[in-house]
């Protein structure tokens, strides 16, 4: 059977793989298969199950459902799951000797993250957030939509959330067996990354509860509480970002991601494996050396982003385990905490999204991306080193679909080397000529790299050669790179853009007038920097961008975060805002100009789409308009799944309009 391009609607075929965790003994993982259905307009969740050498793949939870986040018993005789059902989340097990899954909890309505079970098996600790007493539920059991927002909080909505409602998010423990629960802290503040103590009396938490938290939102500190409740104690740790959180094997040490320098700009200072004593001694930094950040910011479309993974211990408690993001990869290291030595254990090229040890530390598995398939499940013996695939869930996808793998490329703008891909069309000839599209990506201190790239590719399979890099600006290549452009968006990110289009264009193929720019989010923002500083690109879409910085401090959920970024806030700082808007120079944009947003993005709200396409309208240049209802900020990544083959639909049509 003849092979077909890489189609908009293969959305639909992805099986995308996520949150793998292996049982106590290696022999098996559990982990998520998630689908899009064409028909309903929505995602599904259900969990899998695979032996650790790849056999005896199967289905283990059923149905158009969204269950999530499993989590097996130390016994490894009991998964533990979150299913919503009736509109409400619950706790489920699900035995692995035989029967059906069944609730265990049966608490009011609200939503559950972080299932952890005790070392003993007895109970989970986990966080709770009960539906906001302001809320009414309707017979369907949905709920109504409120008379009013009365807001007196610096912090009132989150991206892909929506408004924030009176209650917080708090730990939470419940029997395994009876499903009992009660609350162990409350107050307004959050809670996150729970773990227990290997003695099963105490869970160790992070959390923000300074009195004005929401102006201190880098200040986590670390507490623990009882497992029976009573007092919250504070351990003694040093100030920056806390995330991801795991305890020592004795007990008696703390691994935690963050830094100790809050309040710079996002994303530029690299996050580090911290360790400190539970009684608040002792603490150091590992890994400054490697000037690489411990957060996971490859940007994908099909692999998802932000997905953090706790520091994993060795059994005798010398050896940490954790990701570090560096030049387009992901990579598994082991960091020696008494020779303070670091060594990567997964494969060079691996992009390493998520991963999980078991009992006795000799197999993990782990969730790999790569260039020429989407997301699947690897395991490895760190005895023998043997790494091997588990799952082949997209195999007869691929088998079925021509097209080029990206090609790596590396480029110099001046004293400065800049990585990126090209994804080139099927059937790629040398001797032609084509359209070029650079694609920009968002952040700004994220990184592209080695994924399968859905919409990269559908641009090639219609006679694109398309460019994606990293940029100045971007994260995986150390603190002073990702730095560069603090207080300073545009620049040099743009010379970087600007030198990766004419390196390709020197190859010889690319017709030079028929350039096309995309990008989202500070992807959007440098393409709307682009069109008004350059005449470079015949044609170009701006997606959920930025457009008016000044405005967007205001209007965006984190929008105050800019103070950090540019200084001060507008009123502090209102050149340095008006100079690096685009903007400010609207006027000077000649390059035919599509504005895709979503209506409902609190991150770059909709009014920074409706400045861009009013001010071109208004001066008469060539504009279009598309906005999506009901939409957040990542709508490239998880909106609706007809809404997100729309937009590309869209992207396309419009670069053929001036392209082709």
């Amino acid at each position: 059977m003849a092979k077909s391009h890489i189609q908009i609607e293969d959305l639909y075929r992805f099986k995308l793989i996520s949150d793998p965790q292996i049982s106590p003994d290696g022999k098996r993982s559990c982990f998520i298969v998630e689908t899009m259905d064409k028909k309903d307009k929505k995602y599904y969740t259900n969990l899998h199950i695979v032996d650790s050498n790849g056999r005896n793949l199967r289905a283990i939870s059923h149905g158009k459902r969204n269950d999530r986040q499993p989590c097996w018993s130390p016994d490894g005789k009991n998964i533990a799951f979150i299913r919503k059902d009736n509109h409400c989340d619950q706790i489920w097990i699900l035995p692995m000797d035989g029967g059906e899954a069944a609730p265990v909890t049966s608490l009011k309505r609200g939503a559950i993250e972080d299932i952890v079970w005790s070392p003993n098996g007895k109970n989970f600790a986990f966080l709770f957030h009960p539906l906001g007493k302001e809320h009414k539920v309707k017979e369907d059991g949905s709920i109504d939509i409120p008379a009013y927002r009365h807001i007196n909080r610096l912090w009132f909505r989150l991206d892909g959330y929506g408004f924030f409602d009176s209650e917080y998010t708090h730990l939470w423990i419940a029997n395994a067996k009876t499903g009992e629960a009660k609350q162990l802290v409350d107050g307004k503040y959050n809670d996150s990354f729970p773990v227990w103590t290997p003695d099963n009396k105490e869970i160790v938490f992070i959390s923000n509860r300074f009195e004005d938290w929401e102006h201190r939102i880098e200040e986590n500190c670390l507490y623990r509480v009882s497992a029976k409740g009573g007092d919250v104690m504070e351990i003694s740790s040093p100030e920056g970002p806390k995330e991801g959180l795991s305890i020592s094997p004795d007990g008696h040490t703390l691994a935690y991601f963050g830094h100790q320098t809050p309040y710079h700009s996002w994303g530029a200072i690299n996050h580090e494996l911290n360790l400190i004593g539970l009684d608040g001694s002792g603490h150091k930094s590992i890994g400054k050396e490697l000037d690489r950040t411990a957060y996971p910011l490859t940007i994908g479309d099909i692999t998802p982003s932000f997905v953090l993974t706790s520091p994993e211990w060795s059994t005798d408690g010398n050896h940490v385990y954790y990701m570090i993001a560096s030049e387009g990869r992901q990579s598994l290291i082991q960091a020696h905490l008494s020779e303070r030595a670091i060594n990567t254990i997964t494969p060079k090229d691996d992009v390493v999204v998520a991963f999980s040890f078991d009992a006795k530390k000799e197999t993990f598995v782990y969730q790999n991306a790569s260039l020429d398939s989407p997301d699947e499940l690897f395991s490895q013996n760190l005895v023998t080193g043997k790494t091997q695939q588990i799952t082949k869930l997209n195999r007869s996808y691929l088998q079925s679909r021509d097209f080029v793998t990206p090609e790596e490329i590396w480029f110099d703008n001046g004293d400065q080397n800049v990585q990126g891909w090209l994804a080139k069309p099927p059937n790629f000839d040398p001797s032609k000529k084509y359209p070029l599209i650079l694609n920009i990506h968002g952040g700004p201190r994220c990184q592209y790299g080695r994924t399968f790239f859905h919409e990269m590719l559908a641009m090639a399979a219609n006679g694109y050669v398309v460019l994606y890099t990293n940029p100045r600006g971007s994260q995986g290549y150390g603190k002073d790179f990702a730095d560069s452009i603090t207080a300073c968006w545009a620049e040099p990110a743009m010379s970087d853009l600007l030198a990766g289009v004419d390196f390709v264009v020197s190859k010889g193929y690319i017709d030079k007038n028929r350039l096309g720019v995309t990008g989202g989010s500070y992807g959007g923002y440098m393409t709307n920097w682009i069109v008004t500083h350059s005449n470079k690109f015949a044609a170009a879409v701006t997606q959920r961008s930025v457009s008016d910085l000044s405005s967007m401090f205001g209007n965006s959920d984190i929008g105050w975060d800019l103070h950090y970024e540019f200084g001060g806030a507008p009123w502090d700082k209102r050149e340095t805002y008006t100079k690096w808007s685009p903007i400010t120079y609207i006027d000077k944009c000649q390059t035919p100009l599509l504005v895709i947003h979503s209506e409902q993005d609190l991150r770059c709200n909709i009014e920074q789409g409706d400045q861009m396409y009013l001010a071109l309208k208004y001066l008469k240049r060539e504009t279009e308009y598309v906005r999506f209802p009901e939409e957040p900020h990542g709508l490239s990544r998880h909106g609706r799944p007809d809404r997100r083959e729309e937009r590309l639909k869209f992207i396309i049509s419009w670069f053929d309009k001036y392209l082709k």
